[in-house]
């Protein structure tokens, strides 16, 4: 019996020995491969992914909409007298402003419609030396308004400026004709007496435009406005030729119809601009582009 309990407890201490033997043998390692780290690196990142960065593209919308509304605020309030002043300085600056009303020139970069101001020549800055020629076309534009101021009541209406194209001398309509027609009007004689004694001292070439407004007219003597420019033109012409003996070579017409308007024919004040005769001086460097 002994015996058979002896075997047992010996049995008995084999298995705990095998089993304490099992507990303290290490476990073999499981090593990470490079393709597994990839995978826990990735998995951590989805983790702490930022769910909110659509705010950042929403904040700069925002900021750009922002500055687009102060822009559009700032552009709505224009200080009508600073631009005015701006335009002024500029036209002073170009040696472009003669004595007398000065409007806009057809061909030039600021608004037809802008009215009219009076103005004094001004001395040219030292960075911008005005040519002997805008100098001679201010001294000419000062002899005809102080002659007309002298033999005609009618010199306020009359207008002046410089542009490339050399000196322009602007008389309105109803000065010079009645409406649909091409007569000289009495009251324009001594304009034109004026006119053609100041011309004939200079050596400058000289061209006589016609311009009417967009009202159709249809008669025997003008089928259009084509007709009725040019013969108010050349009517101009003529009496300088025939009263004043103008030297012809120096002389020139042209009927622009309602095709060079200076202010829109929507108003009845755009046509009454529009319809104009317009005497132009012209500049050396244009006078040479004649034919």
């Amino acid at each position: 019996m002994e015996t058979v309990d002896s075997f047992k407890r010996t049995q008995g201490d084999h298995a705990t020995e095998e089993k304490g033997k099992d507990r303290s043998l290490p476990l073999p390692s499981k090593r990470e491969t490079p393709i597994r780290k990839k995978k826990r690196k990735r998995r951590q990142e989805e983790e702490h992914e930022n769910v909110e960065r659509w705010l950042v593209s929403y904040a700069d919308f925002i900021t750009l909409l922002f500055a687009f509304f102060v822009t559009m605020f700032a552009i709505s309030r224009v200080d009508e007298n600073k631009v005015a002043s701006a335009v002024d300085s500029l036209q002073r600056a170009l040696g472009f402003l003669v004595p007398g009303q000065v409007a806009q020139a057809h061909s030039g970069g600021f608004p037809s419609s802008r009215v009219p101001f009076d103005v004094n020549v001004i001395a040219a800055p030292q960075a911008y030396q005005k040519t002997s020629e805008v100098e001679d076309f201010e001294n000419l534009a000062k002899e005809i308004q102080q002659e007309l101021e002298r033999t005609s009541g009618q010199s306020s209406q009359i207008k002046y400026f410089i542009d490339k194209g050399g000196l322009i001398v602007r008389v309105p309509e109803r000065l010079f004709f009645n409406s649909g027609d091409a007569s000289l009007r009495p009251e324009v004689i001594p304009i034109l007496n004026v006119l053609s004694e100041s011309l004939g001292k200079i050596p400058n070439l000289v061209r006589i435009e016609g311009h009417t407004d967009n009202i159709p007219i249809n008669t025997s003597r003008f089928p259009s406005n084509w007709e009725l420019s040019t013969s108010r033109a050349t009517t101009v012409v003529r009496y300088l030729l025939d009263r004043h003996h103008f030297d012809p070579i120096k002389i020139s017409a042209v009927g622009y119809g309602e095709f060079r308007p200076i202010a829109p024919n929507t108003t009845p004040e755009g046509k009454l601009q529009n319809r104009r005769v317009d005497v132009v001086i012209l500049s050396r460097r244009e006078g040479a582009l004649e034919p």
